[in-house]
């Protein structure tokens, strides 16, 4: 794994989201910032022959795509920012805090010297997941994992085993050179030309595989995650129920009187 291409795309994550309006939608979270790392590894091997950006070892983990080592990066990089911090209850044990950069003006700085240096499949992946999944009380988890959840490497991998990201390219679409050769200094003028094709051939692919789902008899499934969030509501449903029937001992006692259905004479059956 390249630990200098995790931290840009960690540190880019967190300049673009403090782009947004409100404070909460600044915030970026542990869980926000792999997932958003993920996919624009995903954008990139989409383009580059099934190899991504950072060579993380992403593994099929409880909440989806997971790489520990990228995990690893988060409290590094926001304290290399001094990003303000916010600490919260919560029921996951890993996902109590919230970073952001409420200076909007070293938001800006940061997201602009970072867009000249990265890719612009990794730019444009967490621009768009910054864009699509914020919301006014900060990133919407539970879109966002539902949205990595259905990418190609995790439909097509077991848990706990590593993510293929071969399962991804996008054949009908020209690769990239070999990374090895020497990078091409652009004018301004012609990166920012490279910048708006990319971004409408990214477009053209969402819409053709918009229209490919549409053409699927059969949604594919997502996998169950039986994990603590699970274990909690199926305890929270049961307890709907009420208290438990317990066995209780003793004698039960029956009076002599007899009680006579209306219309069906007495008890005689007369």
């Amino acid at each position: 794994m390249d630990t200098d291409k995790v931290d840009q795309l960690l540190k880019f994550a967190l300049a673009i989201a403090g782009r947004r309006d409100t404070p909460r939608e600044r915030e970026v979270g542990p869980i926000h910032f792999i997932k958003l790392v993920y996919l624009a590894d995903l954008a990139y091997a989409q383009r580059h022959r099934g190899q991504t950006f950072t060579g993380a070892p992403w593994r099929f983990y409880h909440y989806g795509p997971w790489a520990v080592e990228v995990w690893k990066r988060i409290e590094p990089v926001v304290a290399a920012l001094d990003a303000s911090e916010r600490t919260f209850s919560s029921q996951y044990n890993d996902d109590v805090k919230r970073w952001s950069l409420q200076d909007s003006e070293q938001a800006e700085e940061l997201a602009a010297e970072l867009d000249r240096v990265l890719p612009v499949e990794v730019t444009s992946a967490i621009t768009q997941g910054i864009r699509q999944f914020s919301a006014d009380f900060g990133v919407d988890t539970t879109s966002l994992l539902h949205e990595v959840y259905r990418t190609q490497p995790m439909l097509g991998t077991r848990p706990g085993q590593l993510l293929r990201f071969d399962l991804a390219v996008l054949s009908d679409l020209p690769q990239s050179v070999d990374e090895t050769s020497a990078p091409v200094q652009l004018s301004a003028k012609k990166q920012k030309k490279r910048k708006e094709a990319a971004l409408e051939l990214r477009a053209q692919v969402q819409q053709k595989l918009r229209e490919q789902k549409k053409r699927r008899l059969v949604p594919p499934p997502t996998p169950p995650a039986y994990d603590e969030e699970f274990i909690q509501g199926a305890q929270w449903l049961d307890s709907l129920a009420g208290d438990p029937i317990t066995d209780e001992k003793g004698e039960l006692h029956f009076s002599d009187e007899v009680w006579t259905a209306p219309g069906r004479g007495d008890p005689s059956g007369n």
